[in-house]
């Protein structure tokens, strides 16, 4: 009997690691499904094919300046490629008086994400378009339509 403790106490220990790994495996699922559904989100996009393609490889990040080392490997000097483009919806606050520049937004992960000013481009995109260059879950460059949204 005196036995019967020890070896039920142990059961139980088991069991109940048992199912905090069943409950970790779980979480661990979840999380690796939500980061599958949101790189999904963030890599579905386009070509850009046509007559605005050399200007939309040429594009270079706008904050280039602040980061000399992306010069020791010239691709990271660019938005990235036309997979890099994000589908997705834009918000814009306009400028006042007291904060002259406009506010960009983009639609990602379920919420309006406030889109940095250093990443947005100078230039206008030439087809009319917004354009947003993600990389790995991280703003790039974004290029405002011109004549606004």
């Amino acid at each position: 009997m005196a036995n019967s403790l020890p070896l039920s106490f142990a059961a139980r220990s088991i069991g109940l690691e048992a199912d905090m790994h069943e409950v970790i495996a779980r979480a661990t699922w979840s999380a690796l499904l939500a980061t599958a559904s949101a790189l999904v989100f963030c890599t579905t996009g386009l070509t850009h094919e046509g007559p605005y393609k050399e200007w939309f490889e040429s594009l270079q990040r706008p904050d280039n300046d602040a980061h000399p080392y992306r010069k020791a490997e010239p691709k990271s000097l660019f938005c990235c490629g036309a997979a890099d483009v994000v589908k997705t919806k834009f918000k814009v606050d306009l400028g006042g008086d007291r904060y002259p520049d406009d506010v960009w937004y983009a639609w990602l992960n379920n919420t309006w994400t406030r889109i940095p000013p250093e990443k947005i481009v100078e230039d206008y995109a030439p087809d009319g378009q917004a354009h947003l260059f993600v990389l790995a879950g991280t703003i790039q460059c974004f290029v405002r339509p011109k004549g606004g949204i």
